[in-house]
């Protein structure tokens, strides 16, 4: 999908167009959305810090006499007036030592536990709200934490204590305790959810709405080139096109003036191309023709001349072996170890001969030369074989068969040379309109974008002699392997073709 993308970019003018304004619409959306969501979000989030730090404040305030008296009666009024307000899941009062004095949460029950909680407060808390930081917030995954000091007042700092002998009122700064109020941030992040999705929709709707006139804008300012882009593309594919018509005197109408040169050019050059590669495959099969002929007659004298002279030398030997064979015993040795290597070499010629011009084709037909041709490979190479070979003899001429011979023959021959292969498949079914050969191997495999990329001296001739043989039956040549799995030859020979018969 990525590739396609590309290769339309860098191909149509007007997609390409679109794509930058498409970009740069998308980037100024994008940039406009994540503003306005920042101020926005900054803004709620302040409004819930504002309205925590105003009711910690007033909880301070309203609950300084019960935190001086540490009376949790007194504290019970201003904790239920500020549970009653909005998201506030948790109040605490503490003591100035950090003594929880009460603490009540939203739906719960009260805390009637007279006994002070020491250590409830964090001793880090309690170090900023005495020293510096007389409120301050903590910002939790689901919660604000609001903190602020409850201190005595102007008008008591003066007055001296009654009743207790340390008066927490001379404490320093006036500082007689602490409060927490706990705020749950869900109801802040539903708002933020609910701004994050009508800022995404604004900013789709407004990029759908760039898009959409880009793509209009675009579309009539390339207009003009359609039709030149249509007929390089139809040109590309080799369809046959009409004149493309010039509208303009302008750059456009030049481009495409010199289009439609370029086409009729191409038409010529392709028509002697044409003309070119016919002669060529005419020549490839007269010559592929003269070479069945030219080992047909060497075969002939291989087997009619050589054969008979050594056969005749063969005759010769065993004579003088016989005249020999009491008087001089060792020669007699020799003249016997010279006919059995007589006998190799006519038995060479012989192989030679049937690789020329296998006589068994023409004396048994094509599936029995098949069947000795995988038997002798077999045998001559030490190679384990399987083979299943239907009678396809009356569907084909002697031409034919001759050529299916050879492509069986090459194919072998190139497993015996580059596949290192151990066992050999070989296979021919007869079908309803066709006939299938197919050839396998277990050994090392083949590139094959190497081998058609590399030089014909490189490659040799194996491959392109068996594809002109195919094309001279009108069959499918397959030939499919990779490095360490094998090799695969497939031939689909179509018996209702005409040539076949």
């Amino acid at each position: 999908m990525k590739v396609n993308f590309l290769k339309t970019l860098r191909e149509n003018f007007c997609v390409r167009v679109f794509t930058v304004f498409a970009i740069l619409i998308s980037i100024i959306s994008f940039s406009f959305t994540a503003f306005l969501i920042r101020q926005e979000s900054k803004s709620l989030t302040q409004s819930v810090i504002s309205k925590g730090t105003l009711l910690a404040r007033v909880l301070a305030d309203s609950s300084r006499i019960g935190v001086f008296s540490e009376n949790e009666k007194l504290l019970q009024g201003p904790i239920e007036n500020i549970l009653g307000q909005e998201a506030v899941l948790d109040v605490s009062i503490f003591n100035l030592d950090g003594n929880l004095l009460r603490k009540d949460r939203k739906g719960g029950s009260w805390d009637h536990d007279k006994v002070l909680v020491t250590n409830t407060a964090s001793t880090e808390v309690l170090r900023k709200l005495k020293q510096s930081m007389p409120f301050f917030y903590l910002e939790q995954k689901n919660t604000y934490q609001f903190w602020t000091t409850v201190t005595s007042g102007s008008d008591y700092d003066k007055e001296e204590s009654l009743f207790l002998e340390d008066n927490p009122l001379k404490r320093k700064d006036n500082i007689i305790g602490f409060v927490q109020i706990v705020v749950d941030k869900k109801p802040l992040k539903q708002k933020l959810d609910a701004l994050l999705l009508n800022s995404i929709l604004m900013g789709a709707a407004f990029l759908l709405i760039g898009c959409g006139l880009t793509y209009l804008v675009v579309r009539s300012v390339t207009k003009p080139l359609n039709k030149l882009t249509e007929g390089v593309k139809a040109l590309g594919r080799g369809a046959h096109i009409e004149n493309i018509p010039v509208y303009t005197e302008d750059e456009i109408g030049k481009l495409a003036s010199a289009f439609n040169d370029m086409s009729q050019s191409l038409k010529m050059r392709e028509e002697a191309l044409r003309d070119s590669e016919q002669r060529l495959r005419s020549l490839s099969s007269q010559l592929i023709k003269a070479q069945e002929k030219e080992r047909s007659r060497l075969s002939k004298e291989l087997h009619d001349e050589l054969g008979q002279a050594l056969a005749l030398l063969k005759h010769r030997v065993r004579y003088v072996q016989r005249e020999l064979s009491e008087a001089y015993p060792s020669l007699s040795i020799d003249c016997e170890q010279t006919g059995q290597y007589i006998d190799q070499i006519i038995e060479t010629v012989r192989r030679l001969s049937k690789e020329l011009s296998p006589s068994i084709l023409q004396d048994l037909g094509l599936s029995s030369a098949l069947r000795w041709l995988i038997k002798n490979f077999a045998k001559q190479y030490s190679l384990e074989t399987s083979f299943e070979i239907d009678d396809i003899d009356h569907l084909f001429s002697e031409e034919a068969q001759t050529n299916l011979y050879r492509i069986s023959q090459e194919a072998l021959t190139n497993i015996i040379k580059h596949a290192e292969a151990s066992h050999v498949s070989f296979v021919v079914k007869k079908n309803d309109k066709s006939v299938s050969m197919v050839i396998e191997d277990d050994g090392k495999g083949l590139d094959l974008h190497n081998i058609r990329t590399s030089h014909t001296t490189e490659r040799g001739l194996g491959l392109d002699t068996m594809e002109e043989r195919a094309r001279m039956l009108g069959a499918l040549l397959e030939i499919q392997g990779r490095p360490g799995e094998g090799t695969r030859i497939a031939l689909t020979i179509f018996t209702e073709r005409g040539g076949m018969h």
